[in-house]
């Protein structure tokens, strides 16, 4: 017969993975969740030194005896999309069964307009990754957004503050956490709640992208938008967008923008778009072998995939001062009508 423990550890050791930008908070609410729910607690100071942090959480959690399972608390440096794939992985001996975000209500918005950057442990700078970009990930993956130090903030800020994070990741349950004693009150019921879904559908922005997105968590003055176009950017009026978007005063706050874009310097590649608070990435994820291909209404080819897919989530954002300046970053019709190679020609003519 099989014990409860060793069928335990054939299944996973249960843990819930504790995430968030500030490390006293993240620290006090792991540490309270591990006593409360009799989970040994594994620290980011134990995890801090190692190349990958992930790797080692689940080589911790492997010699975990506590039967309840633990809590880990998961460094700055560690993107939840990454934890997520790491210990749901059939090699980890983890069963991950939440993500739980913590938030510092007075800081939340700030936090993810920082521009440092985090330096792998072992690698060189040119490696590092804006601390804004990896910190998203913690509230857009999230099963669970915990705020805290909450008391002291405004009433309609607090709102304010509790819609964003909900349109940032609107599959997470938000909770107030009024005291760590109550901790408990915030978790769901495990026998009622499925373990944690590791997929990539989680974000605000991929749900305005796949037209799944619903909030019930609102405030006036936190806006989302879908902007659609298959049409490619013209590089140098993207480039001018980019600054504008990083500007407050020029459409409202953009907190977040991300989703798939085509610019006509190199217009056969697909591009994520990755930007959040002052710091904006673009990385390529798809190449086209014939762009000509695209631009043919016979072809089977959905002619989106030649232009923009983007999702946008601010606070008081001007919707039409923003889609203006959308519409004037791609190519107008003329250029767009003259097609690849002259928007290479174009672009040689930029350089």
């Amino acid at each position: 017969m099989i014990s409860q423990d060793n069928a335990r550890r054939s299944a996973g050791v249960p843990v819930l993975a504790v995430v968030g930008t500030r490390p006293d908070a993240r620290l006090e609410y792991a540490t309270e969740l591990a006593r409360t729910l009799d989970r040994q607690l594994v620290t980011s100071f134990q995890l801090r030194g190692a190349e990958d942090p992930v790797s080692e959480a689940s080589r911790l959690t492997a010699r975990v005896q506590t039967p309840a399972g633990a809590v880990v608390e998961i460094p700055d440096r560690v993107s939840t999309a990454e934890l997520a794939a790491g210990l749901s992985s059939s090699a980890s001996a983890a069963r991950l069964e939440g993500v739980i975000c913590v938030v510092d209500a007075a800081h939340g918005v700030q936090d993810l307009f920082r521009e440092d950057y985090l330096v792998p442990r072992s690698g060189h700078p040119s490696m590092a990754t804006a601390r804004s970009l990896v910190s998203i990930t913690h509230v857009e993956h999230a099963s669970l957004i915990a705020l805290v130090n909450w008391e002291d903030v405004p009433t309609d800020e607090l709102r304010t503050v509790l819609a964003l994070v909900h349109h940032l990741s609107p599959r997470a349950r938000v909770r107030l956490l009024e005291d760590l004693t109550d901790i408990a009150e915030t978790l769901p019921d495990p026998t009622t709640t499925p373990g944690y879904d590791a997929r990539l559908d989680r974000p605000g922005w991929v749900n305005l992208l796949s037209n799944s997105f619903e909030t019930f968590i609102h405030h006036d003055r936190v806006v989302a938008l879908h902007y659609d176009c298959a049409r490619p950017f013209h590089p140098v009026r993207m480039h001018e967008l980019v600054h504008e978007l990083m500007s407050p005063e020029r459409f409202g706050t953009v907190v977040r923008s991300a989703g798939y874009c085509r610019v006509a310097s190199s217009a056969n590649v697909t591009g994520h778009w990755n930007h959040v608070g002052k710091v904006m990435a673009l990385c390529p994820v798809s190449l086209d072998d014939d762009l000509e291909l695209l631009l043919d209404p016979w072809a089977d080819t959905d002619p989106l995939t030649v232009g923009q897919s983007l999702a946008f989530i601010g606070l008081d954002l001007d919707r039409e001062e923003l889609v203006s300046a959308l519409d004037r970053a791609v190519l107008t019709d003329e250029e767009f009508l003259a097609g690849p190679s002259a928007w290479a020609e174009q672009v040689k003519r930029l350089r």
